[in-house]
């Protein structure tokens, strides 16, 4: 009897919890044009300002970008600086160098003025150095900063990482297609340069930062701190070939530290009902023409300090790219390399292969994902060699361009 009653009660919980997993709507009282997000700060040193407006949206839509705006800084003795907008919500200054005095941003959009309240400028302290140690669960990278006059105490970090990617193949060869008159495309293939081998083989790939990292020695004797960045996990592709890692160090007023420390906690959140409650974001931009509307942001005066590092030759670090290490033979139709290609044509050899084209069977079948690495030539013939078909590996395999960009960055080592 007993076990018939806890079969019972076990039913019925997990029927209340099958019920817990219905679809939530919520319903938020949001108007139609999404509230005003602004994020960035007024550069105060040697770096432009870098201002992004959005709209939040539906939650299963996410936030658009505000264009056509006019941003302005303002300054306490009635200068002005225009930001120039690229067509993505970002709003960039020239390298400003502003004059020491008190300073406010004025955004005007959608028929309506924002303004933040004049701002002190807050300096931020160089860093002192950026490290990384390796742990069983991969690579750590902290920042390390300190501040003599003991008057940052809180601080805001972020970062932007790049790292190489090398293609398993050099491709010394690729296709290429020709529209012809009659509709149809003739498709041949030709020899690349050495330049163009290694715009395939040498790419990178850039990612920025998407948490919020924040600290405070509000509650230490001395401003110093030790505060982790990042973590790389083990084997991850960053860390095979050279790896660097920028960062970017701003301190922050506490009103600013308690701003971005609810908004942490209000996103950054795993959803549980042991989380705390999400709390109102109070920045310090205002809605001039309807003082009633919110807005989401907050702005500094400031002047940002980075330092980056570079990352390479880790022992024992895996490369996870997977490639298909599947090499095929595509050769000529016969018919094809009589007309074109062979003893009887009088042309240089890779003349002639570059004018031999593929038979539309095999371009229909190869181009798409494939990419010709090395000749395939005849033999057993008295001529000299001359080219019959190709080796042809995985396009991921040889083109890194599928993974990243092949332009170098300017800060990368030569």
């Amino acid at each position: 009897m007993r076990n018939d009653s806890y079969r019972l009660i076990y039913v019925i919980v997990m029927l209340f919890l099958a019920a817990c997993k219905e679809r939530f709507e919520p319903a938020i009282d949001t108007p139609l044009t999404g509230y005003l997000v602004v994020e960035g700060n007024i550069n105060s040193g040697m770096g432009p300002t870098v201002i992004k407006l959005s709209r939040t949206g539906k939650l299963n839509f996410g936030g658009r970008a505000e264009n056509e705006a006019e941003v302005q800084i303002l300054g306490e003795d009635l200068s002005s600086y225009a930001l120039a907008g690229n067509g993505n919500g970002v709003y960039t200054s020239a390298v400003l160098n502003l004059p020491k005095q008190r300073y406010q941003l004025r955004i005007k959009t959608g028929g309506k003025e924002y303004l933040t309240e004049l701002l002190e400028e807050k300096q931020t302290p160089p860093i002192d150095s950026v490290s990384w140690q390796r742990d069983p669960d991969g690579v750590r990278i902290y920042v390390h900063t300190h501040d003599d006059a003991n008057k940052a105490k809180y601080y805001k970090w972020t970062f932007d990482e790049t790292w190489e990617i090398h293609s398993d193949y050099f491709s010394s060869y690729g296709f290429k297609t020709t529209p012809r008159p009659n509709g149809r495309s003739v498709t041949t293939v030709f020899k690349r340069t050495q330049q163009e081998e290694e715009m395939m083989f040498y790419c990178w790939k850039s990612e920025a930062s998407n948490q919020i990292l924040l600290g405070s020695t509000a509650k230490l004797a001395k401003d110093i701190i030790t505060a982790p960045v990042q973590l790389i996990r083990n084997n991850d592709e960053r860390l095979v070939y050279l790896y660097s890692i920028n960062v970017v160090q701003t301190a922050l007023d506490m009103e600013s530290y308690n701003f971005y420390k609810n908004l942490k906690d209000n996103t950054e959140s795993n959803g549980s009902i042991f989380d705390r409650q999400p709390s109102e974001i109070d920045g310090n931009i205002r809605c001039v023409t309807d003082p009633g509307e919110l807005v989401i942001g907050n702005v500094m005066l400031t002047s940002p300090q980075e330092k980056r590092i570079f990352i390479y030759g880790l022992p024992n670090w895996r490369n996870p790219f997977a490639c298909d290490p599947t090499i095929l033979e595509m050769f000529h139709n016969p018919d094809t390399l009589k007309k074109y290609n062979g003893p009887h044509v009088n042309l240089p050899m890779e003349v002639a292969a570059a004018n031999t084209p593929l038979h539309p069977d095999s371009a229909l079948k190869y181009t798409a994902g494939k990419a010709p690495i090395a000749p395939l030539y005849a033999v057993g013939i008295s001529a000299p060699n001359y080219i019959i078909g190709y080796e042809l590996a995985s396009r991921r395999c040889v083109d890194c361009t599928v993974r990243g960009s092949n332009i170098k960055p300017l800060f990368w080592p030569q």
